[in-house]
């Protein structure tokens, strides 16, 4: 068998992969504010300048925002969903068809496995999403609401995740499809309607052919 080089991560790799895992773990939230320098330099048991290091490389990758004055904010979960969102903001149209595919997948799962907490809880999501006449991209995250409640639904935690982790550039998406295009509020909002019945009972085909329905519409 041939030697394996194994490679020893610095130390500012190291605390920047384990400021992530806090992320990840949900001791840190996205909006949430880093502990101080000071604090860091005594938790990880290293000098300023490593702590420094790991933050900007962190920086660098958008998963973390310096602001002058007031300190480090966690932006996105990680490097990966810093990398996607590069990735979402150059090329919105495969927003939309990653969308549907995920989608008819998640409605399939959801009209198959719903509970009746399941579906309280998206006729909740339902009832504010189509009594609102707010402002597009208002709109466009109560609707984003109602998609998330029928992603718990599905009871898969991984289509939950990769759905809920691209929900802000599904809102953008719907935003650019609907400004400047005439209202079709009212289809669409029978067209949701008509969703959360198939879901309610339990016919996978009529919640697939809906979905497909909404995002073409």
């Amino acid at each position: 068998m041939d030697k394996i080089k194994l490679i020893k991560l610095s130390l500012p790799k190291q605390i920047s992969n384990e400021i992530e895992r806090s992320i990840k773990r949900g001791e840190l939230s996205v909006g949430d504010k880093l502990p101080s320098e000071p604090e860091l330099v005594a938790l990880f048991g290293v000098s300023r300048n490593t702590v420094r290091e790991a933050i900007q490389s962190l920086i660098q990758a958008g998963v973390l925002e310096s602001r002058q004055g007031d300190g480090t904010y966690v932006m996105l979960s990680g490097r990966f969903e810093a990398n996607m969102v590069h990735r979402f903001y150059e090329s919105m149209d495969e927003v939309q068809e990653v969308r549907l595919s995920l989608e008819k997948e998640i409605v399939k799962f959801a009209a198959a496995r719903r509970t009746d907490n399941d579906l309280e809880m998206i006729r909740n999501a339902l009832e504010y999403r189509n009594s609102k006449n707010d402002s597009v991209i208002e709109n466009s995250q109560w609707d984003m609401e109602f998609h998330l409640a029928i992603a718990r639904a599905s009871h898969n935690s991984i289509f939950y995740d990769l759905y809920s982790s691209i929900s802000t550039f599904i809102c953008k998406s719907v935003e650019k499809r609907i400004t400047g295009k005439e209202t079709t509020g009212g289809m669409l909002n029978q067209l949701h309607i008509d969703l959360y019945e198939a879901i309610c009972q339990k016919n996978v085909e009529k919640a697939e052919c809906i979905i497909i329905a909404i995002l073409k519409s």
